[in-house]
């Protein structure tokens, strides 16, 4: 269905210039609500509106914007209703042998929901099912929207303006590039190789070769 939609949705959108940041908006803020975003392919339409801002057919402030409005709000509109719906009518219809499972999961989304609602934005599968999640855990609301709106600001340009992001990243000077990879990727690996270098460390302070001189 998406290839027959692409084609004259941006025809449309390249035409009506001045409709464009709404009808982002209503892609990016359907396909989050939970039930409807899963038959909303708003992923495909809005990198194809992503790339009429990378050609210059389309302003990319107001479309990216739209698309940060949009995406925050669907998901929020998902939390709200499931926290207004309440966990107690999800266990009263939740069968007996599903409610200790549940009860595991709502411990686990509790513990570490904050990243799956971040990373939930950037997999259109899970984008309109997590946040309900959220709200059926009681996730708090500043926990949740901190979560949400970090990951909308986030998404919205890499869907929608890509080529300025990778631009900006390869304008970066070539030290200041190599400092925020280091400082991306260090943090992240060292406590992966530190005891692979400490049990090293130990092997060859035993080393009968260390002892004889000869390391």
């Amino acid at each position: 269905m998406e290839e027959y939609l692409l084609a004259p949705f941006l025809a449309w959108v390249e035409s009506h210039q001045g409709w464009a940041a709404l009808a982002v908006f209503l892609l990016a803020f359907l396909e989050s609500l939970p039930f409807i975003g899963f038959f909303v392919p708003g992923s495909a339409l809005l990198i194809g509106v992503g790339l009429l801002v990378a050609t210059g057919a389309l302003p990319a402030l107001p479309v990216v914007l739209a698309g940060m409005i949009g995406a925050a709000l669907g998901d929020s509109s998902g939390y709200f209703l499931a926290r207004w719906l309440g966990p107690s009518l999800l266990r009263r219809h939740l069968p007996s042998r599903w409610r200790r499972p549940y009860g595991r999961a709502v411990l686990w989304f509790r513990r570490w929901g904050w990243w799956a609602v971040f990373i939930s934005r950037f997999f259109a599968p899970l984008r309109a099912f997590i946040p309900v999640v959220a709200g059926f855990s009681q996730m708090t609301h500043g926990r949740f929207q901190s979560a949400n709106l970090l990951s909308a600001v986030i998404w919205a340009p890499l869907v929608l303006s890509p080529s300025y992001v990778l631009s900006w990243f390869a304008e970066l000077p070539r030290g200041l590039m190599h400092m925020t990879l280091a400082a991306d990727w260090v943090p992240c690996t060292t406590p992966l190789l530190a005891p692979e270098e400490f049990r090293l460390n130990r092997l060859i302070d035993g080393s009968p070769l260390l002892k004889a001189g000869m390391i």
